[in-house]
């Protein structure tokens, strides 16, 4: 008669990694990659980590200081550039792309900003960064702290809307489907109550999100500068 096989031994189990804040922030944002921001709770995290939630309690008191995590993950992403009056602009460009970039990145993650704003290290050397071309490009200082925050917005609205439009599996990258859709409802209008749409619903519909998206930052760099003139 055989022996009653062993218990297998704790020993024998492949060991758990350690835990830590990083690894915590790594299982967060393969959660939201995977299932979306609302996968991203105390719990869910805990248990794709093989522990109980309140080891997460540790390194962080709630949910909201994750996410902060989080979003410092990402902005850890954005260069570091020396401010050059000469090509400011294009370093707002730059800066604010890679931060959108690093958002899309992690889909869902622009749309859980948490109750305060982030004031974790790499946000604030983004923000340092960002006042600091904006300054070297001769905008006010007022001017230049506000539209920290209003081009901030600007990034995290674009990585939301991206989001919302992954989600539901359309895009407007490349000419696809949304943006003949676009164009196809405006063009359908009638033309007595809607003659502009309809008339422009070429332009309407026309350009990828990246070009968009730089429109935008263009646009509100353009009356930063006129304010700097008047001035």
């Amino acid at each position: 008669m055989d022996a009653p096989a062993r218990p297998r031994s704790t020993r024998d189990r492949p060991a758990k990694k350690p835990l830590s804040e990083e690894a915590i922030v790594d299982a967060a944002l393969a959660l939201i990659r995977a299932e979306g921001s609302e996968a991203v709770t105390m719990r869910r995290v805990a248990a794709a980590l093989d522990t109980g939630a309140a080891s997460l309690y540790v390194y962080f008191d709630n949910r909201d200081e994750l996410l902060r995590a989080m979003l410092d993950r990402a902005a850890a992403r954005v260069p570091a550039l020396t401010p050059d009056p000469e090509r400011w602009r294009d370093q707002v460009q730059e800066l604010l792309g890679a931060f959108l970039e690093a958002l899309e990145s992690y889909p869902g993650l622009a749309g859980v900003l948490p109750a305060e704003p982030p004031t974790t290290p790499n946000m604030l050397a983004g923000a340092e960064g960002l006042l600091g071309i904006l300054l070297a490009g001769g905008i006010a200082a007022q001017d230049a702290a506000w539209a920290c925050d209003i081009l901030a917005l600007i990034v995290t609205a674009t990585a939301a809307e991206a989001d919302v439009r992954a989600a539901a599996g359309r895009s407007d990258e490349g000419g696809g489907d949304l943006v003949d859709r676009m164009r196809t409802t405006f063009a359908a209008l009638p033309p007595d109550r809607f003659p502009l749409l309809v008339g422009h619903a070429a332009e309407m519909a026309s350009g990828e999100a990246g070009e968009r998206f730089r429109f935008a930052v263009d646009v509100f760099l353009d009356g930063l500068v006129a304010r700097a003139a008047r001035s």
